[in-house]
């Protein structure tokens, strides 16, 4: 295993759930709303140098990846199932935090049009590049080194969910689903190209949730 491989490995499974907990904490504790907009530019950079280096563990590695084919009747119906349950979780999620006031997640969210477009552009890197390094890069490096398919399945997962801390406890566990669930699709697709479109479709419709349920509660 290159020394690329082995940064790589590093930042994801240590480096990068610890900058999340520093991230969530910082947030706790901060009394002004952060400039989302300088926080979603920062976030496309490091989404984007990160799938940068997986792009270069994928090539040294010589990992079998595949960005595209054409999807199956079954991989279509798990992808349709996936987005949904997506919405439900969003919509019980956001519904939760209406009555908890020391829940800070929501000014993360975009809450103008200046920062709506640059927002959405955080989505679609945020969509690429998480699903090319944890459903593709990742567990496809440990599977190339020996690990049995499940743990590195799992190890992949747990990566993945602890890197979303930002968003509270509650995220572990449903984005760790939410990996194997992608994690799964990618399998039955053969490409990242349904997972990758999901992750896109459900990150902007899980603002729309939000949005609907601030109209309805009579909130701007």
């Amino acid at each position: 295993m290159s020394i690329f491989s082995l940064l790589f490995i590093g930042l994801q499974l240590i480096v990068l759930p610890l900058l999340s907990f520093q991230s969530r904490t910082s947030l706790e504790e901060a009394e002004e709303i952060p400039p989302r907009r300088a926080l979603y530019i920062q976030s496309i950079i490091m989404l984007t140098v990160i799938g940068g280096l997986a792009a270069l563990v994928d090539w040294r590695e010589s990992l079998e990846i595949y960005w595209f084919k054409v999807p199956n009747l079954k991989s279509i119906f798990i992808a349709v199932g996936l987005y949904m349950m997506g919405l439900i979780v969003s919509y019980f999620n956001f519904k939760s935090s209406q009555n908890n006031e020391e829940d800070k997640s929501a000014i993360l969210l975009p809450a103008g049009k200046n920062e709506y477009l640059i927002w959405v552009v955080l989505c679609l890197t945020a969509a690429w590049s998480e699903e090319y390094i944890y459903r593709g890069v990742l567990s496809q490096l440990f599977i190339h080194h020996g690990m049995i398919y499940i743990l590195a399945i799992l190890l992949s997962a747990v990566s993945f969910a602890f890197s979303h801390f930002t968003q509270g406890w509650l995220a572990i566990p449903v984005t760790f689903v939410f990996a194997l669930g992608f994690q799964y699709l990618y399998q039955v697709s053969g490409s990242l190209a349904l997972p990758i479109a999901v992750h896109f479709l459900y990150n902007v419709s899980a603002e729309g949730v939000r949005r609907w349920l601030i109209g309805r509660s009579g909130g701007i």
